[in-house]
């Protein structure tokens, strides 16, 4: 998909989205005064659609899934890249479908369990050996439409699944397939569902807890018993990328402010980048404080120092 079709989708998608609205109480949180913001220390450009960046810290390796077009479609043209974060030498195409029986359709959210490397696609959940890239098989998820993050606690994968589909037109209509799915020992179950999760998008474990955020809408939440709690509003919606940090706090990136922010669970949540557009599913490194931000639109992962 050229890069302005696949704007006009995106804008598409937030304004159907937006039209949702949670029926039980939420807490809203205002933004205080921003605090000094980080300065972008460098960029990787030469990407295809990047949608989710991994730090893989035991290998010291970061990985990112490229769409290469569009987000829904079954065209076999995905890829991922794998990136040193000393040199930024870029293996762009590390793990490339159509080859070595590779099959990437629209790679999105990423998470690693031992030496397995977990990529959403569509509706399976694709494997690949995390050294060697290999492929090792998939997971598929029935039922599902449109599979997006991934998180991981060491054991146990979570996956959202935002409820989407083609609308026939270039843009997207709701599905209603809307969950939260935890996948065990390569078998799925579903945690959560229904329109009320607002198309569930990044996924996260923190205090073996699992915390969402929506594309649409502004919220975050956690699933307890099957439902959502601890509502939470952000100052803009379209949510994306969900990291959590050592002390506690999140950051959370949205497309609808071009901003990422930070904040504990219960908020406020405040900006600590800003200006950043279309900014997808974000990464980590936990070795040298860098937050990572692919830009969906841009074909580019920019790097910000962030302790």
């Amino acid at each position: 998909m050229k890069h302005g079709a696949l704007f006009l989708t995106v804008l598409a998608l937030g304004g159907l989205l937006a039209c949702q609205k949670a029926a039980e109480q939420t807490t809203t949180t205002t933004a205080p005064a921003a605090a000094p913001k980080p300065v972008q220390k460098s960029a990787i450009d030469g990407l295809s659609t990047p949608e989710s960046v991994l730090y893989d810290p035991d290998q010291d390796v970061y990985f990112i899934s490229n769409i290469n077009g569009s987000p829904l479609e079954t065209d076999n043209n995905g890829f991922i890249s794998r990136v040193n974060p000393d040199t930024l030498a870029v293996d762009l195409k590390w793990i490339e479908a159509g080859k070595n029986n590779v099959t990437l359709n629209a790679p999105k959210g990423m998470a690693i369990i031992g030496d397995t490397l977990y990529v959403s696609d569509i509706t399976s959940v694709r494997k690949f050996n995390r050294r060697t890239g290999a492929p090792e098989g998939e997971i598929r998820i029935p039922g599902s439409t449109f599979l997006n993050d991934l998180a991981s606690d060491g054991n146990i994968l979570y996956l959202t699944d935002s409820g989407l589909k083609s609308d026939g037109k270039g843009g997207f209509a709701p599905t209603g397939s809307d969950a939260v799915w935890k996948i065990e020992k390569d078998k799925p179950s579903k945690l959560a569902s229904g329109k009320d999760l607002n198309a569930p998008n990044g996924v996260a474990v923190l205090n073996a807890q699992v915390w969402v955020v929506t594309f649409g809408s502004n919220e975050l939440y956690s699933i307890d018993n099957g439902k959502k709690a601890n509502v939470v509003k952000l100052p803009q919606g379209q949510l994306d990328g969900l990291v959590p940090l050592i002390d506690g706090t999140f950051l959370i990136s949205s497309w609808e402010g071009s901003d990422v922010y930070r904040g504990p669970a219960a908020g406020p949540f405040t900006v600590v980048v800003e200006n950043v557009k279309s900014p997808a599913d974000i990464g980590y490194d936990t070795k040298r404080y860098r937050l990572l931000i692919p830009h969906f639109q841009e074909n580019r992962v920019t790097i910000h120092d962030l302790r």
